[in-house]
């Protein structure tokens, strides 16, 4: 026989929702966080979408986050004049210069459009 318990309100609350207008206070390591804990969430979609208008850019083959680097990521232009890329580590949880080769990069890009949530309509 189970013994008789009675548990306490509090574990009845549902957690408090966060709203995608939330998104834009976030910090960027607060972003990506949400991005990697919550794979196939609504907020996985939601936290890609606020990435995207941060101008990061999510490369579907090498699973990173890019950010064409300016000067006020404190990067400065490369001698040959190509554009430099920060990118995500996850390993390191910080920002770097991508060092590997960047002919065509951008083609693996995701689209805004790829990332935007669509929700069903009712």
């Amino acid at each position: 026989q189970e013994p008789h318990y009675q548990l306490p309100m509090c574990y009845y609350m549902q957690p408090p929702t966060i709203k995608t207008g939330h998104m834009t206070k976030f910090t960027l390591e607060t972003l990506f966080y949400l991005f990697y804990t919550m794979p196939k969430d609504i907020m996985q979609a939601c936290t890609a979408q606020e990435l995207y208008s941060r101008e990061w850019r999510y490369h579907a083959e090498l699973k990173r986050w890019f950010k064409r680097a300016s000067p006020a990521d404190g990067v400065t232009n490369s001698s040959s004049g190509a554009p430099q890329f920060l990118y995500f580590d996850i390993n390191t949880w910080e920002r770097r210069i991508f060092t590997g080769t960047i002919q065509n990069i951008a083609n693996g890009f995701l689209t805004e459009d790829d990332v935007r949530v669509k929700l069903p309509s009712s």
